[in-house]
């Protein structure tokens, strides 16, 4: 009989308690890219959003991007992208839903 009683209360905890189940994620939406890869495009894709060096009418992603005064080649630049074991100077930075500003010196 106490077996009985255990079971019926354990039946009605089930049904009044909320699912302990974790339910997955959503995917990202559509158009989005996330990539942690190094490369370059030559146009951006369509709903990309990860941040870029655009540079020698290229695309960047995936290096380091230097803020400060480095002296390169005889000029001072603002900043430097390093990508690939390479330096780049003279190119602009974009984050996400900004826009691209190419500083020519």
């Amino acid at each position: 009989m106490k077996t009985l009683a255990l079971f019926a209360l354990g039946v009605t905890a089930m049904a009044v308690l909320p699912s302990c189940v974790v339910e997955p994620l959503p995917p990202p939406p559509p158009g989005r890219v996330v990539t942690a890869d190094v490369g370059y495009y030559s146009t951006l894709p369509v709903g990309y959003a990860g941040p870029t060096y655009y540079y020698g009418n290229r695309y960047y992603y995936g290096g380091r991007y230097d803020v400060g005064r480095y002296l390169y080649r005889g000029r001072y630049y603002d900043n430097r992208y390093y990508h690939r074991g390479r330096y780049y100077y003279g190119g602009a930075y974009r984050t996400p839903g900004a826009s691209v500003h190419i500083r020519r010196y």
